[in-house]
């Protein structure tokens, strides 16, 4: 889950945790902004422009009818339904939305080897990451190897969703005990729904902070990009890394394992668990910052390039092709390196030098 922490700050977002007006605005210039909890965390969107008030009213509808369909803790929903059918050869219904949703998990699951993977749900419940996101009642505990050797066999075959003659979609999970989570791409997949919705109502300059994953839809008021400022993993109440400018069309998702947590005989782990092992990813890596056009994309490819490290992250984005070529990327390493793509750096300000990190510039 990645965390809300408001900001007074003019013109700057939080990435990896929310948005905040800045407290000397006044007037339309300010926007007028929506705040809500939905899909297990709090999310604000504030239009610019058009019919603001029904423009957020929908957008909010939006929102819930997509969790609607995509919790796991609603019996009724797609993906409940789904996992309860696991193995039983049953092709479930679904709706469009959420086959669509399963398609594109599955394929960043495929181009990242599994690096992010859609059906992980058995082993993130096994250390208490699982079906519920809330640190208060979450149960925390370290599975042993050999529930774990059991578990992973649960995470390799993908759910299969197709259209069938009438125009609907089912979907089948072919094992037996697996469960579907898109938590790491729901929050994501949803902004673009929203943004649909703003449009609709005639806005066309808006930013979306949904948890944690922020969508800039136009410009400022002022016709500058928006400025998104990146959490310091090691300091994520008070510090930043650097700021970024975050142009119309474009999600930046942070996914880092200072998130959620917990400790266990004097040790940390984290929520970001690596499908080859079943235990929290050991990638050198505190941080990873994505920056894309698909925000679902920008949301799954967080997590995926945090468990394949430094090397394999900067190897897919110089490869000119796939889909991590096409996005911009901030990687902070153990040791406080922070590495940002080509892309960024106009408009970029850097703030955690004084904190001991030091910036290299990343070219193709």
């Amino acid at each position: 889950m990645k965390r809300l922490l408001p900001l007074l700050l003019a013109w700057a977002l939080l990435c990896g945790c929310g948005a905040d007006q800045p407290a000397s605005s006044q007037g339309p210039a300010a926007g007028d902004t929506q705040y809500f909890f939905a899909m297990d965390t709090l999310m604000s969107i504030t239009a610019y422009d058009g019919d603001t008030a029904a423009a957020l009213v929908a957008a909010q509808q939006e929102i819930n009818r997509l969790e609607a369909l995509w919790s796991r803790t609603r019996p009724e929903s797609d993906v409940s339904r789904l996992n309860a059918h696991a193995g039983d050869g049953t092709a479930v219904p679904i709706q469009p939305e959420t086959a669509g949703l399963l398609e594109t998990a599955a394929a960043a699951a495929r181009e990242s080897g599994l690096a992010f993977d859609p059906v992980l749900a058995p082993v993130m419940d096994a250390w208490g990451f699982g079906l519920t996101e809330s640190e208060a009642t979450a149960v925390h505990r370290v599975p042993g190897q050999e529930e774990l050797s059991a578990l992973l066999p649960l995470t390799r075959d993908l759910p299969q969703a197709a259209a069938l003659e009438d125009g609907s979609y089912a979907a089948a999970l072919p094992l037996a005990g697996q469960a579907v989570d898109l938590g790491g791409i729901a929050k994501g997949a949803s902004a673009a729904y929203v943004v649909q919705a703003l449009t609709a109502h005639g806005v066309e300059n808006a930013i979306l902070s949904l948890g944690g994953n922020i969508t800039a839809l136009g410009s400022r008021p002022d016709g500058q990009p928006f400025r998104v400022l990146v959490t310091d993993p090691l300091d994520s109440e008070e510090s930043y890394l650097c700021t970024i400018a975050l142009g119309g069309g474009l999600t930046c998702s942070t996914s880092g394992g200072y998130e959620r947590y917990f400790t266990s005989g004097g040790a940390a782990y984290h929520h970001i668990i690596d499908p080859a092992t079943g235990y929290p990813a050991q990638s050198g890596l505190l941080s990873v910052t994505t920056v894309a056009a698909g925000p679902a994309l920008a949301d799954a490819w967080s997590t995926a390039l945090f468990v394949l490290g430094l090397d394999r992250a900067l190897e897919l984005w110089r490869a000119g092709e796939g889909t991590v070529a096409g996005m911009e990327l901030i990687l902070v390493t153990e040791d406080q390196r922070i590495y940002v793509t080509q892309g960024l750096e106009e408009g970029l300000q850097l703030h955690g030098e004084e904190a001991g990190y030091t910036y290299e510039i990343v070219r193709r």
